[in-house]
């Protein structure tokens, strides 16, 4: 006897093309100015299909946010060398972000982090578990500098990985408003320096 067939249509969803179309949309529009329906007609998605492979908009915006997190985050992460001079690590981390690039403006994830009414459980979670370990990174990294001499000794790692994802957040979000790089960078340079023992120097671009 033959197994019978399932009745529907079959599931032609091509999920990671889909998913990268996706983030594109998000990261270059930000979730708060596409609708469900924009989302579906640009990703060449029906909401059945959007619910039959993703559960809904929220599975579609937290599988946007693993594929920027490998994409982007996971290589911006890779590239910082814990061994470096912190003031330099910090100098290059600046000029990483507010130099020329191919890519839309600002972050995907800050974009998501300022609107958490487009946040379901699964983006809430995936964003709690995302900036978690990018604040985890960032204390380590500041702990293995601190212990080189190289910051302030008055402030502890933990605090310092929040700080330093708040001014990189700031960075992100001013170039997502398309505010001249070269003033972010001067700026932000000057509040990274907190993290410094006074006196030493950071690499401040010239501001014109």
């Amino acid at each position: 006897m033959q197994p019978k067939r399932k009745r529907g249509r079959p599931r032609t969803v091509e999920r990671e093309a889909t998913v990268l179309l996706a983030m594109e949309n998000y990261w270059r529009e930000g979730v708060h100015t596409l609708s469900v329906n924009e989302i579906c007609r640009r990703t060449n998605l029906s909401k059945p299909a959007l619910y039959r492979e993703f559960g809904g908009e929220d599975g579609l915006l937290d599988a946007a946010l693993a594929h920027y997190q490998k994409m982007v985050i996971d290589t911006m992460t890779a590239d910082i060398d814990p061994n470096r001079p912190f003031a330099e690590t910090l100098a290059r981390i600046v000029a990483g972000l507010t130099g020329p690039r191919d890519t839309p403006q600002g972050c995907l994830l800050v974009k998501v982090r300022d609107n958490p009414a487009a946040q379901g459980p699964l983006t809430q979670k995936r964003v709690a578990t995302i900036v978690a370990a990018m604040q985890a990174g960032y204390a380590a990294l500041f702990q293995q500098a601190q212990a080189r001499g190289e910051t302030r000794t008055d402030i502890s790692p933990e605090p310092a990985g929040r700080y330093l994802d708040t001014q990189i957040n700031t960075i992100l979000r001013r170039l997502a408003w398309n505010e001249p790089p070269e003033v972010i960078a001067w700026e932000a340079c000057l509040a990274l320096s907190a993290l410094l023992p006074p006196g030493t120097p950071l690499d401040i671009p010239t501001q014109n």
